[in-house]
């Protein structure tokens, strides 16, 4: 066991610099209120955003699917993750100084840490997945499908890689939170809190970039066209998240008080994973609409509330190759093909749009 600093009758992990004044009553802290304003506001949104989405796939579309199961693993996550680090912040761990904070605090809060690194990187690949398994569904095309599940593959792949990293690289186990023991081997958590943020920003390029040719041969205005990437590239809008998360995890690099440099990174964080469940949410919001409010969405009720049904082949079209084309219905389709079919529906009554190979 190694000594550690006392500061006014309590053991702390790290001592204060020269000339600071130590107030175990009323320690600094930074961060602190940015991390429940996030919580409460976009924490609930989040949640309205996912049932709204799972009420639509189930009652207007072809059901719960395993994209549906991935994104509410996500929001499980997401909702883990902030509970318990905002009891870290309240018990004056996270956001403070390691040198105002008793050493079980200290402890405590780096337990919290540990095991919400690894329910973020779940959080994290759950949620591209889930984007990746929608897309999977849109075009039956040989090399769209390839790529796609060659993506589904990379996200799986350092998905468990970081977190087999996280939760276990550093041994033994207990020395991630255990302030008394000494020895073993550490693995510098820094480094790969900034994996996870790079990781994000690629997948989240390539969930952007896969659709373009698809969208780009569609039959479409181009108006329509540059709406349909838009709804595309708002599933990659945590790439700004990360970005920003990874100039705030600079100082980690360098410095022992984790509790108080992470704090401004954690923010980023708590943004990133109520992102994830939003915006992965989003393409199925104008359906939920039009379901609830035709008027204002500028459709009928009855078109909303049917459910998809098998497309029946035209016999005049001829027979037609399974990967060489296929067929976006603008108002009886799978809620994930409504990405395409809400951009259409903006200019044009309901109409069968043919992609040929």
């Amino acid at each position: 066991m190694s000594a550690f600093p006392v500061v006014n009758g309590v053991t702390v992990f790290l001592p204060p610099p020269e000339g600071y004044v130590v107030d175990f009553e009323h320690p600094q802290f930074q961060s602190k209120y940015e991390h429940y304003l996030v919580f409460a506001i976009l924490g609930p949104l989040a949640l309205l955003c996912l049932v709204q989405r799972l009420y639509t796939k189930i009652e207007f579309s072809d059901g719960l699917e395993v994209d549906d199961g991935l994104m509410i693993l996500a929001w499980i996550c997401s909702i883990a993750m902030q509970a318990l680090q905002t009891w870290s912040i309240a018990i004056g761990g996270l956001c403070h100084h390691g040198w105002e904070m008793s050493i079980d605090v200290w402890e405590k809060q780096a337990l919290v840490s540990y095991i919400v690194a690894g329910v973020f990187i779940v959080a994290n690949g759950s949620t591209k997945a889930s984007l990746f398994f929608a897309y999977l569904k849109i075009s039956p095309e040989r090399w769209y499908k390839r790529c796609i599940k060659a993506g589904i593959g990379m996200v799986a792949t350092y998905t468990l890689t970081i977190l087999a990293l996280l939760m276990f690289g550093t041994q033994p186990i207990r020395l991630n939170w255990d302030p008394y023991l000494t020895g073993g081997t550490r693995l510098n958590g820094a480094i790969l809190y900034m994996a996870i943020a790079s990781s994000n920003i690629v997948s989240d390029v390539i969930l952007f970039l896969i659709p373009i040719p698809m969208v780009l041969r569609l039959q479409m205005r181009p108006v329509v066209k540059f709406g349909a990437l838009i709804m595309f590239g708002i599933g990659s809008i945590t790439v700004t998240t990360s970005v920003v998360r990874m100039v705030y995890l600079q100082p980690m690099l360098k410095s022992s008080d984790t509790p108080w440099v992470a704090a401004p990174a954690n923010v980023w964080s708590f943004v990133e994973v109520n992102l994830f469940i939003i915006c992965g949410s989003l393409p199925t919001l104008r359906r939920f609409f039009r379901a609830i409010a035709p008027k204002l969405m500028g459709s009928s009720a009855d078109d909303s509330r049917v459910k998809p049904a098998p497309h029946s082949h035209n016999s005049s079209r001829g027979m037609r190759s399974h990967y060489s084309q296929f067929d976006v219905e603008l108002e009886s389709v799978s809620s994930q093909k409504v990405i395409l079919n809400d951009c259409e529906a903006n200019v044009s009554r309901p109409a069968t749009i043919e992609v040929k190979g």
